[in-house]
């Protein structure tokens, strides 16, 4: 298990019961400092959910960031079936509520930066295309998220097979922990957590599909995005970090940036590069309002 950890006096962590369109009850994670500076909204990847962000969320309050991550359906305490994603429109749907409901919560004139971590990269990306959201935000991070992967491995038949399966059966996507840290405590964090997500059902890829074709037929029509960024390992033993950088540049216009931390893992915010991107991705949020009142 993880270490149990004492909240600084920085922090006040709370999980609101967040209302969905449909009347479904998302928990939404909430680490908030004293005084809010600025705001992080973390998107999760697919094993993970808001409990593996217990250590990060202090210390981004204690940057005076606040730190929101939502459960998606099925993930974490959220209610839904495991393993099993909605229709695009539900899933985008919820984000754009949460968001919404981030931006009232902080106002209008603090800096907020979407952050998603690999999968939670490709609904951060369909999110920021979807005609639907429409609240402000300030910047992107992109962290180690192989954006337009199923585009890229699976050919043309592939796909289309993919996108007819609406069947509930599972389908394994092959995580290991070795791959997302090296650390012992961690793996061992992951390998025994009830809450992870390890299998998806064909439906459910189908769903991911259907976000990928968004965010990449949106890429060269969309406005001008904010300031954004991909951040990740030197190396990624489960993401090809060319093709992910491809897409991105193409999402934002070629206008994005590419930054790597001294890691070969996946999940940063499990090795010793954690801090540094905390401390990295506050100061570039903070950066944000300093811009916006120039």
């Amino acid at each position: 298990m993880l270490e149990t950890l004492r909240p600084p006096q920085n922090t006040r962590r709370e999980i609101i019961d967040l209302p969905s369109g449909d009347g479904v009850r998302l928990a939404l994670h909430v680490w908030k400092p004293k005084q809010i500076k600025g705001a992080v909204f973390y998107f999760h990847g697919l094993q993970s959910h808001a409990g593996w962000l217990w250590e990060v969320g202090p210390q981004f309050a204690d940057n005076d960031i606040a730190f929101f991550v939502l459960d998606r359906r099925g993930s974490g305490i959220s209610p839904g079936a495991r393993g099993g994603i909605p229709d695009v429109g539900t899933v985008l749907g919820d984000y754009a509520q949460a968001v919404a409901f981030v931006r009232e919560m902080i106002g209008d004139t603090v800096p907020l930066s979407l952050f998603g971590h690999c999968l939670g990269g490709s609904f951060m990306a369909a999110l920021m295309s979807w005609e639907g959201f429409t609240t402000s935000y300030d910047a992107a991070v992109f962290c180690s998220s192989w954006l337009g992967r199923m585009h890229a491995t699976l050919d043309a038949d592939a796909r289309a097979a993919v996108a007819a399966d609406t069947s509930e059966e599972p389908w394994d996507a092959g995580l290991d922990s070795a791959d997302f840290t090296g650390e012992a405590k961690y793996r061992h964090f992951i390998d025994h957590d009830d809450l992870a997500v390890r299998q998806l059902t064909r439906r459910s890829r189908a769903v991911l599909l259907e976000l990928e074709q968004l965010y990449l037929a949106r890429a060269r029509t969309r406005p001008r995005v904010p300031a954004a960024t991909f951040v990740s390992g030197m190396t990624d033993p489960i993401v090809n970090l060319d093709a992910a950088h491809s897409v991105f540049q193409d999402l934002v216009s070629g206008r994005g940036a590419i930054m790597k931390f001294p890691t070969d893992r996946h999940y940063l915010f499990y090795t010793d590069v954690s801090g540094d991107l905390v401390d990295w991705t506050s100061t570039y949020t903070l950066l944000q309002g300093v811009n916006r009142g120039a």
